[in-house]
């Protein structure tokens, strides 16, 4: 049985997203997370309406904050949050690089760059440290003082899909934030394979760790419905030419072609039928309350903490809410 439990993505007007928060506390669920770039305004407002469960970050875009910027703001959550703060933080590909104005360019290399980055947010936010921060990297130079140190050490996290990523995150994070694009296939024979071998390599144990995985989720009477949904959302994420990966891997080189055929048209509701059962199956949970907890359980003993991901994509608001609203109710503990 999966331990811990989170929801996601809690991006939308905070009129609705704080009782879907306070409800998912109620409930038990460990964490909630939120996307995007205003991701540590967002933390600082869930801090303030809850009292136990751990918020994160899921994932903040590196480059649209220089580290300064990254620290300052992990330490001040910190501090709001008494501990319960994730910095989530993902390298960003170049397509979403052009949609927020940063140059194509620092996509490049993306795990040469995260390396430097979470080494410098090492220095940065060391609880124990004094005096001035010095380090000189290919994509990161800093040298001045330390910024108000935090209280404790604050949990870092990355989001990683591709081999060489992963074994940055277990280098260097304390967690990983598995991509919804993750298959059941992908996740056994290449993402956990690495962790475990990043961990030997690095001299790390595995209860020091946290594997996490976002899913997608839709719980609907209506399967077809449900089906729709997480199959649209899917279709949007498997779009991106980084996540070919996935498909290669699980062997989906038909579904492949078919999803980037769909992208180019325009005509995204075809994502439904593209995204063929197997890809929905290996993929999200979808379909009745009994059905979604049953499915669940293809996860025991693969992650650590699972965080149910409401499609968002070409779905209603108010669908949203409600899917949100059933997720809770479902797993209420």
């Amino acid at each position: 049985m999966i331990e811990r439990l989170g929801i996601a993505p809690l991006q939308g007007p905070f009129a609705e997203d704080l009782p879907v928060l306070a409800a998912a506390e109620e409930a038990g669920f460990d964490s909630a997370w939120t996307p995007g770039h205003s991701g540590y305004v967002r933390l600082a407002a869930f801090a303030c309406h809850t009292t136990r469960m751990r918020l994160g970050t899921g994932a903040i875009l590196q480059p649209m904050f220089n580290p300064i910027a990254h620290a300052t703001s992990a330490r001040d959550l910190a501090d709001l949050s008494n501990g319960r703060v994730i910095i989530g933080v993902g390298s960003g590909f170049k397509r979403q690089m052009t949609s927020v104005g940063i140059d194509p360019e620092i996509a490049l290399h993306p795990a040469a760059r995260m390396r430097e980055f979470l080494q410098l947010m090492r220095m940065l936010l060391d609880p124990g440290g004094g005096g001035s921060v010095t380090f000189s990297g290919k994509y990161f130079s800093f040298s001045a003082g330390r910024i108000s140190p935090p209280k404790q050490p604050i949990p870092l996290y990355l989001a990683a899909v591709n081999p060489r990523m992963l074994q940055v995150a277990t280098e260097l994070a304390d967690g990983l934030i598995g991509h919804p694009v993750y298959s059941l296939e992908y996740l056994r024979a290449t993402v956990l394979p690495a962790i475990d071998a990043g961990l030997v390599k690095a001299g790390r144990r595995r209860e020091d760790f946290e594997t996490g995985r976002y899913i997608l989720t839709s719980i609907n009477e209506d399967r077809a419905l449900a089906r729709r949904d997480v199959a649209i959302m899917l279709g949007f994420l498997l779009a991106t030419q980084a996540w070919g990966v996935v498909f290669d891997a699980s062997g989906w080189e038909e579904e492949k072609r078919a999803v980037h055929e769909v992208f180019v048209s325009g005509d995204y509701e075809r994502f439904n039928d593209v995204i063929t059962d197997r890809i929905v199956e290996a993929c999200c949970l979808y379909g009745t309350p009994d059905e979604v907890k049953d499915q669940l359980k293809r996860y025991d003993g693969l992650v650590d903490h699972v965080v149910l991901y409401s499609p968002v994509e070409r779905v209603p608001r108010e669908r949203v809410v409600a899917n949100f609203r059933r997720i809770i109710e479902t797993f209420a503990r």
